[in-house]
């Protein structure tokens, strides 16, 4: 896995590959400036007073409460963010997987030859569809984040767990999809289950780092294409054996 890892991070510095790298930060930043905007938005929107019980609290704290109100905007803003970033950025490896892969392919396995032609627009909403789910599941164990708050770092266990399984299936999928079709992928993936989770998991650590986030999507994008290939030489070998 560090050696994949390390492969995808040496290429960043292909000058193909930077067109990519600054296309997928700046589709990261663009989603969630959207994001942000709608968040400040209804939250500029809604009078604390016109909500049942709050009219008392907002009278009885006086200034206090407007304090208060700002550390829970900007509060909300960074668990949103927090949660939502593997959806983002899955949305954006949707856009840019293809012109990566090619990218990694030419120079890594040359070999391979044409990949199979996949629709965008069947693509993308396959990605949508499962950045829903993403932001859906974390939403649901939010309570749980919460609680584990109790044992430090058991919430992070948990976040990493979660999303690492979630990346690290749609991610290889993602790149499986260029070289077979679905039913042998979700089979490759099932008989390396353990190694699929692990490059999830290291995938959304890389999530957690700020500013080296924003290269998630074309470097998570360069790193799967690598994990992809590996497990497919292991399947080789075990059924020629």
């Amino acid at each position: 896995m560090l050696t994949h890892f390390s492969r995808a991070v040496a290429q960043l510095t292909d000058p193909k590959m930077r067109r990519v790298l600054w296309l997928g930060i700046a589709g990261a930043l663009a989603i969630f400036t959207i994001l942000w905007a709608i968040v400040w938005w209804v939250l500029a929107n809604v009078d604390p007073a016109s909500i049942w019980g709050l009219a008392t609290i907002v009278e009885w704290m006086g200034g206090a409460f407007d304090w208060l109100a700002g550390l829970a905007f900007f509060g909300t803003l960074l668990v949103a963010t927090f949660l939502m970033f593997p959806a983002v950025v899955t949305i954006v490896v949707g856009l840019f997987l293809d012109q990566v892969a090619e990218v990694v392919e030419q120079r890594h396995y040359p070999e391979l030859g044409e990949a199979r032609k996949q629709p965008l627009l069947e693509t993308l909403a396959s990605t949508v569809k499962f950045a829903a789910i993403v932001v859906l599941l974390n939403l649901l164990v939010l309570p749980v984040y919460l609680l584990l708050l109790l044992i430090p770092g058991a919430n992070l266990l948990l976040y990493y767990l979660l999303n690492g399984y979630l990346i690290g299936r749609e991610f290889f999928e993602l790149a499986a999809f260029r070289r077979m079709d679905q039913a042998e992928a979700h089979r490759l993936r099932r008989s390396y289950r353990g190694k699929v989770m692990m490059a999830g998991v290291m995938l959304t650590f890389l999530m957690t780092i700020p500013v080296v986030n924003l290269l998630a999507p074309v470097l998570g994008a360069a790193f799967m294409v690598h994990v992809t290939q590996d497990l497919l030489r292991r399947q080789a070998v075990r059924v020629a054996g």
